[in-house]
């Protein structure tokens, strides 16, 4: 699927989630990185394409930027896409992001994801923490 999106458009917004209790609690930052390739690539959920980007690790927060494309088309779409992505969250954190709770989630903006491949190094390498595949 990594390539359908290209440098076209598409919606990205900037999801803050912090640590639940001790921050040695979260093992795993999320990301669509693939270390094959060497690039974020989009994946696929029911309501969703989207693409995790991590763009800030501390011990307070985790700041990603999720780009995503919705499925649905419609009228009510720009009003429910907020609550989409909420839901996609909330679920993840729940069931695959151990220790990390949705503090908050910015406004949508149009933006390019990011299209180049880290041929030096991984952005683990660069960030020093292991990300959730």
């Amino acid at each position: 699927m990594s390539g359908t999106r290209g440098a076209h458009k598409v919606e990205r917004v900037t999801i803050t989630l912090v640590p639940e209790g001790d921050e040695r609690t979260f093992i795993q930052v999320p990301s669509t990185f693939d270390r094959l390739e060497r690039t974020y690539g989009w994946r696929r959920s029911e309501s969703l394409e989207y693409m995790i980007v991590p763009t800030r690790i501390s011990n307070t927060e985790v700041k990603l930027d999720f780009f995503f494309s919705a499925q649905r088309k419609g009228k009510h779409q720009l009003r429910n896409v907020l609550k989409v992505v909420e839901d996609f969250v909330r679920e993840k954190a729940d069931s695959e992001w151990k220790g990390l709770r949705l503090a908050s989630i910015g406004r949508p903006t149009f933006a390019a994801p990011p299209t180049k491949s880290f041929v030096r190094g991984t952005i683990e390498e660069m960030l020093g923490s292991h990300l959730d595949k």
